[in-house]
This record gives C-alpha cells, sequence and structure tokens, in this order.
C-alpha cells in the first residue's frame, strides 16, 4: 500500500485523476499533467535507482530516483528547504 497520501488519493482504485483529466483535459495546462505524471513516478525504482553497498558490513540499500517536481511533496520539500538556506 503506498504510504503517500497525496499519491493514494490521486491514483487509487478510484482513478481520480484519470477521470479529472479525461473531463478538464482542454482546460489543463500541459506543464500541470506533466507535473503529475512526474510525481506519479517519483521513488518507483522501476524508473531507476542507485545501488549502495555499505564497505563494513556488505548492507546493500537500493535507492530510487526521484522526480524533484514541484508538485511532489517528498521533493518540493527539499527544494524548499534548499531555497530559503539560499536566501539567509
Amino acid at each position: 500500500m503506498e504510504t503517500n497520501i497525496l499519491k493514494r488519493i490521486f491514483f487509487d482504485e478510484h482513478r481520480h485523476w484519470e477521470r479529472f483529466v479525461a473531463k478538464h483535459k482542454d482546460k489543463l495546462r500541459s506543464n500541470v499533467i506533466k507535473e503529475v505524471e512526474k510525481f506519479r513516478k517519483c521513488g518507483d525504482p522501476r524508473n531507476g535507482f542507485k545501488l549502495m553497498v555499505c564497505e563494513g558490513c556488505h548492507d546493500l540499500r537500493l535507492v530510487p530516483y526521484r522526480c524533484k517536481g514541484r508538485f511532489c511533496t517528498t521533493c518540493s520539500c527539499g527544494e524548499t528547504e534548499e531555497w530559503a538556506r539560499l536566501l539567509e
């Protein structure tokens, strides 16, 4: 089960996002659709990942790539914090 609440709302079995796009496609800007689609794929290892190996214990960790999108609740928080840090 998806832990991100926004992903659960947008992309659950009820297909809220797909229905919304079908209904309002002519009113949506292309960059909005692009950002939401990036958000949908964010953190999915099927879209790429780094494999990290601990040199001491040889533990493996799979770290999926992030989208770095403006709409993404995971990625945009880091970007906002970095922007705020630069303003100080």
